[in-house]
């Protein structure tokens, strides 16, 4: 970590596209970033580790970062990937704890530093602000419900179907063929992601690039073909999941 330097323009930018930061004035915007302090990492430092950080929330101003925990036998378990415009920490500030999860960059980020101190400062008087707060953990609330009812799945096949139904809706596009996934995940990610083993998804993905429900396309992202979510409809397993209320389970 060190501290480090970004233009202003585009942190304020980047900033404003943050659901919390939507209804802030360029003036509250300004004065907010002169408190704030920015910090680079490379790819594959650890931002904090779980339990081992204050109250302090992160915004990703460039890069990735993902969210892991560890088993007792120092597993490492893929909880959630977070990529420019994203943040974390947020619950920090709210209850003054700390997450129970391990941060790191998966290539080289800046991320953008809010201190309970500053937090309270500028939030706590700013009520769209603390709405915004709050819709924003209901997402991730409900986010985090559905990949636990897919890691409860019993059937290996049918929790990489949903997992890629689900960055789909999340992370795609959709074209005239299909829904591309915009984000590159490795098999060991999906496969930390669901807990299994990475032997099985590269099983499964090659039966579904076989079947033409998959394709690889340029920069190694996932596109999702009619044929996988037709299979996807006829799934018993998948249709059980619970949704957010935003069609999560069709099509982009």
């Amino acid at each position: 970590m060190v501290r480090t330097s970004f233009d202003p323009e585009l942190v304020k930018i980047r900033v404003k596209k943050v659901p919390i930061f939507a209804n802030f004035t360029d003036n509250e915007l300004s004065s907010l970033l002169g408190k704030a302090n920015i910090y680079g990492y490379r790819s594959g430092e650890t931002v904090f580790m779980d339990d081992d950080h204050g109250p302090q929330m992160y915004i990703i101003l460039k890069g990735r970062v993902k969210v892991v925990d560890f088993s007792s036998d120092g597993k490492e378990r893929v909880m959630a990937f977070r990529h420019s415009g994203d943040f974390f920490g947020d619950m920090d500030l709210l209850d003054g704890r700390t997450d129970f999860a391990t941060i790191i960059a998966m290539q080289p980020c800046k991320l953008l530093l809010i201190t309970k101190t500053l937090f309270d400062e500028f939030f706590l008087k700013n009520n769209d602000a603390l709405q915004g707060i709050i819709a924003m953990l209901c997402k991730r609330l409900r986010e985090a419900w559905i990949f636990h009812s897919i890691i409860g799945m019993n059937n290996a096949e049918s929790k990489i179907r949903a997992t890629l139904a689900r960055y789909g809706k999340t992370l795609g596009i959709q074209d005239s063929s299909g829904v591309i996934i915009t984000k590159h995940f490795s098999h060991q990610s999906l496969a930390d992601r669901v807990l299994i083993t990475r032997e099985t998804v590269s099983r499964i993905m090659k039966k579904m690039k076989i079947e033409h429900e998959i394709e690889i396309q340029e920069g190694r992202c996932i596109k999702l073909l009619p044929a996988f979510y037709d299979k996807y409809a006829q799934c018993e397993h998948c249709m059980t999941l619970p949704t957010d209320g935003t069609g999560a389970d069709s099509r982009v």
